[in-house]
């Protein structure tokens, strides 16, 4: 079905897989922060990135796989397309909840870590109905979630590692002041 796209999918599930790595690096950078805030932290903001790359992954090698047929892979896409807004939408609620506490999170954390992967995943049901029913267009469509998932994933996993990055404390952090 994927005919010619081998590469693309190979090198898009290769590099879900070293974000995927990369996460558990974030991971030790935690290491002297509270036990909740380290939980909330997992649900809220690394738990989805390992879901996104890992559902990446998965649409990867569905699209390897040899002579995989169009209803069959419309079905992987489309279990994935319902996993991935399930958790992007509670992942925007949760932040969103999070604005009115009295530490509120960066603008930007509701759009790329819940709104916006949820917007891709409904784009990919839309590809996986367009794939059963044998659309040209359906293909770029899951190549092009592919790479919209890719390039939240990069852009949320340098978010989570800058913010986790070693500060100044005191007078130092406000430069001084």
């Amino acid at each position: 079905m994927f005919e010619g796209w081998a590469d693309f999918f190979l090198l898009a599930g290769s590099a879900a897989a070293v974000l995927i790595g990369l996460i558990f690096v974030v991971m030790t950078l935690m290491q002297d922060r509270p036990r909740s805030s380290v939980l909330a932290g997992s649900r809220l903001y690394m738990g989805p990135v390992v879901l996104h790359m890992s559902l990446v992954l998965v649409l990867s090698g569905a699209a390897l796989v040899p002579h995989i047929a169009p209803d069959e892979f419309a079905t992987v896409a489309a279990v994935v397309a319902l996993a991935g807004a399930v958790r992007g939408i509670i992942v925007t609620v949760g932040i969103r909840r999070l604005a009115f506490s009295g530490d509120p999170p960066h603008w930007s954390d509701m759009w790329f870590y819940g709104a916006i992967p949820a917007a891709l995943y409904f784009v990919l049901a839309v590809a996986a109905l367009g794939v059963a029913g044998g659309q040209v267009w359906a293909r770029d469509a899951v190549a092009a979630v592919v790479v919209g998932l890719l390039l939240v994933g990069i852009r949320n996993e340098w978010d989570l590692v800058t913010w986790l990055a070693p500060r100044p404390d005191g007078k130092e952090a406000d430069g001084g002041r």
